[in-house]
């Protein structure tokens, strides 16, 4: 497993309220990949992995021609040493050059997505389809990713979920430890929500001059969050990805708890 991108998914759906809508464009984007290639291309991107809780996993450019896509599946299970806590990871592509990435514009297409928690756990039971990125650092002069700032826009999947929609939220975090496992929430706001087998546009800017991130849902008004912490400092980890990432709790109790996701990525744009 690749623990460090096992460790900084962590428990990322809690947050705080600081929003105000944005009138952000996304027309100046360009694109850096529409998956017409008939293989992932290996100068943009670089695979990550996941862990031994997967049994099903699939990376793959499908279809013809124009209509080529980015197509990941990924089914996982709980650990069952225990009924204490949750493991995550993350699995998809990596930008090759994260640092040139500050703003991303992408279509996502969840065919089918279930969650399954745990009778005997209460921990945090998630997988989302998303784009995620560490974009800096809050301290003057860090020796490690902690003070590294994680945002994330993402369509989300919850076993508390009583019908087929799809939260989509856009969030981000502050690490608090070497693995970004332990992190303090600094936003969390619901953009909406969406159904499967639909094909939606996800929208995320980092706007270092107004010290905010911005996060956008197919046409409705986006939202801008403005942060008060430092961000002047690069982040250590350099790190943005598109792709799943999930938590599932640790049990010990019947049924064993799974996530399982089936989606389609493409057209995928970033800053000039």
């Amino acid at each position: 497993m690749l623990r460090t991108s096992k460790w900084r998914f962590g428990i990322c759906v809690l947050g705080w309220m600081l929003c105000a809508f944005s009138g952000t464009t996304v027309a100046q984007l360009l694109t850096y990949d529409n998956f017409n290639s008939r293989q992932i291309d290996p100068a943009k991107w670089s695979g990550t992995f996941g862990d031994s809780d997967q049994r099903e996993i699939v990376r793959e450019v499908v279809g013809e021609g124009r209509s080529r896509r980015l197509h990941l599946a990924q089914r996982v299970y709980s650990a069952t040493t225990d009924d204490s806590g949750g493991s995550g990871d993350v699995f998809g592509l990596e930008f090759a050059h994260p640092n040139a990435v500050t703003e991303v514009s992408l279509s996502v297409r969840v065919q089918e997505a279930e969650v399954l928690g745990c009778t005997t756990n209460p921990s945090l039971s998630v997988i989302d389809a998303e784009f995620r990125g560490n974009f800096f650092n809050v301290e003057s002069s860090p020796t490690s990713p902690i003070g590294d700032v994680v945002a994330v826009i993402a369509v989300s999947r919850y076993p508390t979920d009583t019908t087929n929609a799809l939260t989509v939220a856009g969030f981000y975090t502050r690490c608090d430890d070497e693995f970004c496992g332990s992190q303090t929430p600094l936003d969390y706001r619901v953009l909406g929500s969406v159904q499967p087998g639909t094909t939606n546009t996800l929208h995320l800017k980092w706007d270092q001059p107004g010290h905010r991130f911005v996060f956008g849902l197919n046409d409705q008004p986006e939202v801008a969050s403005t942060y008060a912490v430092s961000d002047t400092t690069p982040a250590v980890f350099s790190y943005k990805a598109i792709g799943f990432a999930r938590v599932i709790p640790h049990c010990t109790s019947t049924p064993r708890p799974f996530a399982e996701m089936d989606a389609f990525f493409d057209n995928v744009r970033v800053n000039p």
